[in-house]
């Protein structure tokens, strides 16, 4: 979490945050005003707050009027990008079988710990409530631009910073067919309605 006097930036796992977060450092690094969650090994985990789990924690803690933002992508592949990153990091307690794939859920492994499995509605529920300004991963710059009232260089929101290190292959259209990306909007319908208002409609494969 980023917080200043005008707004507060969620940092949502598998939605940029790395790359928002430097380039809000080169933007407010210097500002007193300006608060950065601490990141590192031996920092306490709380980059990842929600605004809920941030007030529990801090006595007082609330927006308070201010803009609440967050970075969203398109769950297809956020869903890809999660599962990839739990097997990168724990191996093959984190794989799930294809039909958990396309029902859009993902198996968590924090700290080698195999948790039951999660929707994506369950992780950017955490987050919705309260946001007021989305930015589009795949738009990043632009969105930033407007959110933060900043510039932004164009080619800045494509840097991948933090990405997930394992291969694989990224094209929605190897994983799923169109009916199994319905069928995942269909699984997770928080997400299903903040995306199509972000971007104006849900994922279409070519050719569908």
């Amino acid at each position: 979490m980023i917080v200043s006097d005008r707004w507060i930036w969620l940092h949502m796992p598998k939605c940029a945050g790395t790359a928002t977060e430097r380039l809000l450092q080169g933007a407010f690094g210097a500002d007193p005003t300006v608060q950065f969650d601490p990141v590192g090994p031996d920092q306490p985990v709380i980059w990842h707050e929600s605004l809920a789990e941030r007030a529990a924690r801090v006595p007082g803690f609330a927006p308070g009027g201010r803009a609440v933002i967050a970075n969203i992508r398109r769950l297809p592949l956020w869903l890809l990008s999660r599962v990839h990153f739990e097997v990168q990091r724990y191996g093959a307690p984190a794989i799930v079988a294809r039909e958990v794939l396309c029902s859009g859920r993902f198996r968590p492994v924090p700290k080698g710990v195999v948790k039951p499995l999660r929707r994506a509605d369950d992780e950017l529920g955490r987050f919705a409530d309260g946001v007021t300004h989305w930015l589009r991963c795949e738009h990043l710059a632009q969105d930033m631009g407007a959110a933060f009232a900043m510039p932004v260089p164009p080619r800045a929101g494509h840097a991948r910073v933090n990405a997930t290190t394992l291969d694989y292959i990224k094209d929605p259209a190897f994983w799923f067919t169109q009916a199994e990306v319905d069928a995942l909007y269909a699984a997770n319908p928080l997400w299903a309605r903040i995306e199509a208002q972000c971007y104006g409609g849900l994922l279409k494969l070519p050719g569908d």
